[in-house]
């Protein structure tokens, strides 16, 4: 069957809070390559980064760039040579990406480190020039070998969902690593987003009973403990440090207070065994050292 040329559409962000729709014609799917017909995107706090400021952390756009990247949609079309990295594709397949596209040939690559590859191109990211556009688009072209199928009872936006998820459940394994089931008992998860959330759910997959959540939200800490994810709650009082040593004495206050909390029992929760940092917020990196 002869393939060709689509038109399609997508936002893209030109400068801080400027998004605009645009149209062009997508070329069929490369070799290897798939096309795919995005069905659901959600929006990362790297997205929301990336509108508000036009940067992300140091990361600054330096084109016009296309968010999101948490994302399932159909296949719609097949290009050349995509059955010999993927076999099981076929078209009208629901499938979740992976977007963090590695060069498959360095070291890193070779021994399964390929998420630090130098060379990784990730989708909605400024890291790397051109860009790697986002998923907010009508369709997209996306290597073969890095969708996965969605099995039936998980719609598009469950998987979605999947990219966050296997972050958490990486750190829940390589939590399993440093510890023995004895001391799984009870876990601390710095922050009640998405990922925090993901944690949770991956945690108590793996065994933990006693869940507390920290974070600087209350309605997100209410969300987390009314619809299972959290035992107990510590909301975090935002705290000006002056110095390293004024930063680590907040700190340990922090985890002071947090160990003052008690659980549905009414034992105070003390010391976890395991704590997951899951805002990137320096203080809360810091408090995560003096409650376990």
């Amino acid at each position: 069957m002869v393939q060709t040329t689509q038109n399609t559409t997508g936002q893209f962000l030109h400068a801080a809070r400027d998004l605009r729709l645009e149209t062009w014609d997508l070329p069929p799917p490369g070799r290897g390559e798939i096309q795919v017909a995005i069905r659901s995107t959600t929006l990362c706090g790297s997205d929301l980064h990336y509108y508000s400021h036009f940067k992300n952390g140091s990361i600054l756009v330096r084109q016009p760039l296309c968010l999101g990247h948490e994302s399932a949609g159909e296949v719609v079309a097949l290009g050349p040579e995509s059955s010999s990295s993927n076999p099981d594709l076929k078209i009208g397949d629901a499938v979740a990406l992976e977007v963090g596209v590695p060069c498959g040939k360095c070291d890193l690559c070779a021994t399964e480190r390929y998420n630090i590859c130098p060379e990784l191109r990730f989708r909605s990211s400024g890291s790397k020039f051109p860009h790697y556009q986002g998923t907010l688009q009508e369709r997209i072209n996306h290597p073969a070998n890095w969708v996965y199928k969605l099995p039936p009872e998980i719609n598009y936006e469950v998987g979605a969902l999947l990219e966050p998820l296997a972050v958490a459940v990486q750190a829940v394994r390589r939590a399993e690593q440093c510890t023995t089931p004895f001391v799984r008992d009870s876990c601390l998860i710095f922050g009640a987003g998405a990922v925090g959330l993901l944690t949770a759910v991956a945690a108590q997959a793996a065994g933990v009973k006693k869940i507390i959540m920290a974070d600087i939200d209350q309605g997100r800490l209410d969300f987390a403990k009314e619809k299972g994810f959290a035992m107990a709650t510590y909301t975090v009082r935002p705290r000006r440090s002056n110095s390293a040593e004024e930063a680590m004495g907040i700190a340990a206050s922090t985890s002071r207070e947090i160990g003052e909390v008690r659980w549905p029992d009414g034992t105070p929760v003390s010391k976890v065994n395991i704590v997951y940092e899951c805002t990137g917020v320096a203080s809360c990196v810091q408090a995560s050292i003096y409650v376990s």
